[in-house]
């Protein structure tokens, strides 16, 4: 199982600073975050968005469009028209026809799920297009949501798409492992004290997943329960470990750890520090650029890395991501060759640094 396609839609960045001084983002979050800027969209619907991402990741597929049998596309935010799935729409614009599809709503970890989704897909494709399309988009400019207060210190949501071709024949990095565990436990971290009908939307509230999480954070301490906080970080350390551990790859073995755009602290306590690995290993520093774009953070991270020389055959990269539910998904990829669309993007990079905890160029 190979990702064979890769491509990214990304609109420009809204500079963090403008943002506190135009009074949107609290001025002491950001100096403690280190956010440099959000991308955020303007009126692109997500499914036009995913069809710009995927029109590349098909044009950088050996089989293209005609070798797609099945079309996976990922959301968190609002698609469009109530009641009206956008997989259709998506393969109409990108001319895939003879294909099954479907839509799927697992909040940011959409994109890895559908990695694992297409491994139990794979033997099933129609006859002569073995392969399978993953699409993600979110637009979260709503008058429903704030961006700039939308989750724990440095998270905040930002715009983009993204898509992969998933093949059986071969491609530029091979999936070695999917790990997918749900902890239920946590489930309330995003609902709070919300009713669960009517929907939010239809009944014109606002969204705000930041009240939600204190309120399940306070009924938590009220009866003495673990640390929230505890608890994310021990359910995100297992499942990267269990990944590890199921490919035979050693946590000093990976080049990268590319995990969801936000804090610093979080990226270490959740990630990095239990594979003991120093932040410099992960993608922070680029992420604090971009903000956490849903379900494409990890692919825009990869797509930095090949297009910048900062991937060679044989590493080890490894994908984490964690959504409300409370889900998380490990995703570990070996690179196998430097794909050809990367000609001529490729920049030299520094010194690889070897040691478990240095960083990596």
């Amino acid at each position: 199982m190979f990702l064979a396609g890769l491509g990214c839609w990304l609109p420009a960045p809204y500079p963090a600073s403008e943002a506190v001084a135009a009074g949107l983002y609290d001025a002491t979050v950001h100096a403690e975050s280190g956010l440099r800027g959000v991308l955020v969209a303007g009126p692109e619907s997500p499914p036009d968005m995913a069809v710009r991402a995927a029109r590349t990741a098909l044009d950088r597929s050996p089989g293209g469009a005609a070798a797609i049998g099945t079309v996976l596309h990922g959301a968190t935010f609002f698609q469009g028209p109530e009641m009206w799935s956008p997989t259709g729409y998506l393969m109409r614009e990108l001319g895939v026809t003879g294909a099954g599809g479907t839509e799927i709503r697992n909040g940011c970890n959409s994109m890895l799920t559908g990695v694992q989704l297409a491994a139990g897909l794979l033997p099933y494709q129609p006859d002569g297009r073995p392969d399978i399309l993953l699409t993600t988009a979110d637009n979260f400019n709503s008058p429903l949501f704030n961006r700039w207060d939308s989750g724990p210190m440095g998270v905040i949501a930002a715009d983009a798409a993204s898509s992969v071709v998933i093949s059986p024949a071969g491609g530029f990095a091979r999936v070695e492992t999917v790990v997918s565990r749900v902890y239920p436990e946590f489930e309330g971290m995003a609902r709070g004290d919300e009713p669960l009908f009517p929907p939010t939307g239809s009944a014109g509230r606002r969204i705000d997943t930041v009240e939600r999480a204190q309120r399940f954070n306070e009924r938590v301490r009220e009866v003495g329960g673990t640390s929230v906080a505890d608890g994310i970080a021990n359910a995100c350390s297992e499942t990267v470990l269990a990944a590890l551990d199921e490919a035979g790859v050693k946590a000093s073995e990976l080049r990268w750890v590319l995990v969801p755009n936000g804090d610093e602290a979080t990226t270490r306590n959740c990630v990095m520090e239990p594979l003991g690995l120093d932040v410099s290993r992960s993608q922070w520093e680029f992420g604090r650029g971009i903000g956490h774009a849903s379900a494409s953070d990890q692919l825009i991270a990869l797509e930095h890395l090949l297009s910048t020389g900062r991937l060679d055959p044989g590493d080890h990269v490894l994908l984490f991501g964690g959504a409300p539910g409370w889900s998380a998904v490990a995703v570990l990829l070996t690179i196998c060759e430097l794909p050809s669309w990367t000609q001529g993007l490729r920049m030299p990079a520094p010194m690889r640094v070897s040691t478990a905890t240095g960083g990596a160029r």
